[in-house]
């Protein structure tokens, strides 16, 4: 049986009643929330190293960083305590953590202009590098109890001489800043200001170790010839340099947003 004209009326009227009810319920005029996505940025950097040698005549591969596998993920990843870690559905990384890290560092020592060629995997192909720079990110993830944020990343780095495999250059830090703002951006921009600090550190130490080798192989070739057996022992040529926390100045910049 078909409703006829007033019934049809009633319900339209029911219907329009209910309406205002239900977005109440649903917060007013409440949107949906929104995925956001983040990158960690590079921050400028002034060197005003006076001794330095840069740059120095090496071709160094950025190996594709490792990660560990609860954080090499899009989702930004959130801890509430030492027991939970949580996925933030909402805050994704622009790529994945590994790769992220990867470009950047070589991004980092472009700025720095430490070697003469600096290139990532796919640039050594068909040849090889005289160093391998890897490196591990342990942690990358955004302490939240609530009413207190931080941000912690801890990573590892070493660089490795191709033809002997041997260490020439290691160091690890595992650092927190306390973020005062709820918005993730506030975080990320936080893992970019340790990341940044931590790179100016390790650059001053890279080209310490490059400038003492390079100098100590030139005392060598200007030495005279080595005694025989019997004679005495050679004197240690290690060139020793003091380093400076004022030897690289990071430049202010735009915070990711």
């Amino acid at each position: 049986m078909r409703p006829t004209k007033r019934a049809r009326a009633c319900g339209f009227l029911l219907l329009a009643a209910c309406l205002p009810g239900c977005a109440q319920l649903l917060g007013g005029n409440a949107e949906l929330p929104q995925r956001r996505w983040f990158k960690v940025n590079v921050e400028p950097m002034r060197n005003v190293l006076e001794n330095s040698e840069r740059p120095y005549p090496f071709q160094v591969q950025i190996k594709g960083f490792d990660v560990s596998r609860a954080y090499n993920r899009n989702e930004l990843i959130v801890r509430r305590d030492q027991y939970e870690l949580l996925r933030d559905n909402l805050h994704h990384w622009m790529e994945r953590p590994g790769d992220m890290f990867t470009d950047v560092i070589k991004q980092y020592l472009h700025q720095a202009d430490l070697f003469t060629y600096i290139g990532g995997d796919r640039d050594f192909y068909d040849h090889r590098p005289q160093y391998v720079l890897s490196g591990t990110v342990k942690a990358i993830e955004r302490f939240d109890s609530g009413d207190v944020w931080a941000a912690h990343l801890a990573m590892s780095m070493e660089l490795v001489r191709q033809d002997d495999g041997k260490v020439i250059w290691q160091d690890d830090f595992d650092a927190e800043r306390t973020v005062f703002f709820p918005e993730m951006k506030h975080t990320v921009a936080a893992f970019s200001a340790i990341l940044a600090e931590q790179m100016k550190k390790y650059i001053r130490q890279i080209d310490f170790v490059f400038l003492n080798n390079q100098r100590v192989s030139t005392d060598r070739d200007e030495s005279p010839a080595i005694p025989t057996a019997g004679t005495a022992a050679l004197q240690d040529t290690t060139l020793r340099i003091d380093t400076d926390a004022s030897d690289y100045e990071l430049i202010p910049g735009k915070l990711a947003p």
